[in-house]
């Protein structure tokens, strides 16, 4: 009977089969962070900040109802009495309508307080168009109401200077440009500003004459 022997050759080993990569799985993206919004306020000095930015140190600042007067003259003034060499320091200083009266409140106490220190002071006053959503909040002008003691009582005595703005910057009838006012504020000349046709000039200067 025939026997039907089985070959003992070598057998071949059976390649592993190499694992075919995964499909490209999508990146999970991060959300992305909203980006901060520029604030309402800003949007309309950017341009002159832009053009003075070069040469000057600007400390831009705004006057809203919550500002508190004593804080906002000490950063102006502590801001131009830094000594910065080859750069000459400027505060800008804008409020809406409703807040002109504090804005000139604040300027007549930096005024004040950098003749005090024997130092001389320059006044820029600038009207400017708000933007639309600015103009909705801008249909009255408020009465500033002022810390009587927080301020001080001679706060008052700048309230009636605040009035002489009110009128240049009353809300006018529908249809027009709405405008309210920005003051740069230095303790050297800026003839850049002083330059421009629709700026008014105060100094020190002017005082002692």
């Amino acid at each position: 009977m025939s026997t039907t022997t089985a070959s003992n050759g070598p057998k071949k080993r059976k390649q592993p089969t190499e694992a075919s990569p995964p499909p490209d799985q999508p990146k999970k993206q991060r959300p992305q962070e909203p980006q901060p919004q520029k604030a309402a306020l800003i949007g309309p000095h950017e341009a002159i900040v832009a053009e003075l930015q070069p040469k000057y140190a600007v400390l831009v600042a705004s006057v809203i109802s919550s500002t508190q007067i004593r804080k906002r003259v000490a950063q102006a003034t502590v801001h131009l009495a830094a000594s910065l060499p080859g750069t000459p320091r400027l505060v800008l200083l804008h409020a809406r309508t409703a807040e002109v009266c504090k804005l000139v409140t604040i300027v007549e106490h930096c005024k004040r307080t950098m003749k005090d220190e024997g130092r001389a002071w320059y006044q820029y006053n600038q009207l400017f168009d708000l933007p639309e959503e600015q103009k909705k909040e801008a249909d009255v002008v408020e009465e500033t109401v002022l810390d009587k003691n927080a301020e001080g009582s001679d706060s008052d005595d700048f309230e009636v200077m605040g009035s002489r703005f009110e009128k240049a910057v009353l809300t006018p009838p529908s249809g027009r440009t709405v405008k309210s006012m920005r003051v740069f504020f230095s303790s050297q000349p800026v003839p850049e500003l002083k330059a421009k046709s629709d700026v008014t000039v105060q100094s020190s200067e002017e005082t002692k004459s």
